[in-house]
């Protein structure tokens, strides 16, 4: 009976997660930039997750769609932000600042230089939350970032950590993990309805589950290729799950 009236609960606040991002319960203005930021970060999520694996070409693609729809929002919002934004000095300036650093890597990527385009393209995901925290503002992206800068810690202890029968580093990583686990579960949780049943979305969740399970067992085995494994596959889950939610 318990567990069923905490199901109940964790459904109805989904929904009602979902009516508070749905662009219907939005002022109009809100609605539509947040319908263009997320067709344009899509395509930015996609040209970082590509350049990561190598794929220029299709990073490249990418990130001139996101230079496209990214334009196209300075030429509604630059100067007159939705009023989430409105007391912003930094509106206009953070939003070409953005398109100037999308366009250089671009040109980048044209001259096949991946380096260079992390470095101009890469802190475009952190200027983005930083305009969100200053106008306190909260979206999923936020919650996925959260998972990321805990898993770029614990992605660290693959390389740095040798031996798992130090009983201080077992409890570092333990921490750590714990840590992980709980943003994958703010990403589950605060996931829309309609994303939250996307069979994509659930097998990805549910991996990273089992990966979490595996890094565990490790510890507990002192199994250093279980240990790396376990973090690989989290790193992997993650960077998934920015790529096609964040």
């Amino acid at each position: 009976m318990v567990k069923g009236i905490v199901i109940a609960v964790a459904a109805v606040a989904g929904l009602l997660w979902g009516a508070i991002l749905a662009p219907s319960a939005l002022d109009a203005d809100e609605a539509d930039y947040r319908i263009l930021h997320d067709a344009a970060y899509a395509h930015y999520r996609e040209a970082v997750f590509h350049g990561r694996t190598g794929n220029t070409a299709v990073a490249a693609l990418a990130l001139d769609d996101f230079i496209v729809k990214w334009s196209s929002l300075i030429e509604r919002f630059g100067d007159s932000p939705p009023v989430e934004y409105a007391a912003d000095s930094g509106w206009k300036d953070t939003l070409r600042d953005i398109l100037a650093r999308a366009e250089t890597g671009l040109t980048a990527l044209d001259a096949d230089d991946p380096d260079a385009a992390r470095d101009a393209i890469d802190p475009i995901r952190a200027i983005l939350g930083d305009l969100r925290r200053r106008n306190n503002v909260v979206t999923y992206s936020d919650h996925v970032d959260r998972l990321s800068a805990a898993m770029d810690v614990l992605a660290r202890y693959r390389r740095e950590v040798k031996d798992l029968r130090d009983a201080s580093v077992v409890a570092m990583v333990r921490e750590q993990a714990t840590i992980v686990a709980a943003m994958f579960e703010k990403c589950r949780s605060e996931a829309t309805p309609e994303v939250a049943v996307n069979p994509e979305f659930t097998r990805l969740v549910d991996g990273a589950d089992a990966s979490m399970g595996k890094l565990l067992e490790s510890l507990e085995t002192n199994d250093l290729l279980l240990f790396r494994i376990g973090i690989g596959e989290l790193r992997s889950y993650e960077r998934i799950m920015f790529m096609r939610f964040g």
